[in-house]
């Protein structure tokens, strides 16, 4: 069931536990054994950074090469629990690994509908795409998430604190546009189109513009099945 307002994701997302595996906040394994296939790429393999931009539109931030054929859209809340289940041990990792080999372009709307903590943290990481630290960013703060949420949330001394531990993200433009939440208008801009979506909670996945519908969960959580997917999908692009 799609949940088009605001009320509706906050009550959905109340409802989810931590344990949920990638339940969602409503709105494992790795097969892989290495080949030429750039979107069979194994959990070790020795990859370059992805690149990170913001797309034209100006609220999609953008792992990988933007003209990659294939594109995976991932709508999340930075406070959303579901989201950081799926972000740590679900199929996330295995998305940013296809994205540094080139196989895909990962973009992110970064939603904030869990209040302000949220919209501070989707501030942040705007803020980190120019110091080309996102990725490490984004993924720090879902592994902090949990200890994050029982102190009271993402605030922006919070995320300042963290940011410490990513080499080369503080400095002064990072700290001021935290301080200030120079982007608020790049959060409440995607927000909007995280509103406006037919996303009925996140996590959230898209393949080609194409939603990927509840019951197929397990795409959040099984690298194998997700691969597959994928595959069929750059296929059909052929």
């Amino acid at each position: 069931m799609q949940v088009g307002t605001r009320r509706g994701f906050l009550v959905a997302a109340a409802a989810i536990t931590a344990s949920a595996s990638v339940a969602g906040c409503r709105s494992r394994g790795d097969a892989s054994h290495g080949s030429d296939d750039p979107l069979d790429v194994p959990s070790s393999a020795n990859l370059p950074a992805a690149r990170e931009s913001l797309a034209a539109d100006g609220t999609t931030i953008v792992l990988g090469d933007p003209g990659a054929p294939l594109a995976v859209r991932l709508y999340e809340d930075m406070s959303c629990p579901a989201c950081a289940e799926f972000e740590t041990e679900g199929t996330a990792p295995y998305l940013k690994r296809a994205a540094r080999s080139g196989a895909l372009q990962l973009q992110f709307t970064l939603g904030s509908f869990l209040g302000p903590g949220s919209k501070f943290a989707a501030n942040a990481l705007r803020a980190a795409v120019d110091r080309n630290r996102f990725a490490d960013y984004h993924d720090l703060l879902y592994r902090e998430q949990s200890r994050v949420r029982k102190a009271g949330g993402f605030t922006r001394d919070r995320l300042l604190g963290l940011a410490i531990m990513i080499p080369g993200l503080r400095g002064p433009e990072f700290d001021a546009a935290v301080l200030e939440t120079k982007h608020r208008e790049f959060v409440e801009a995607a927000d909007e189109v995280l509103r406006k979506s037919p996303v009925a909670g996140t996590p959230a996945m898209a393949i080609d513009g194409v939603l990927v519908p509840p019951e197929r969960r397990e795409l959040f959580s099984e690298r194998s099945r997700l691969y597959r997917h994928l595959k069929k999908a750059a296929r059909a692009k052929e």
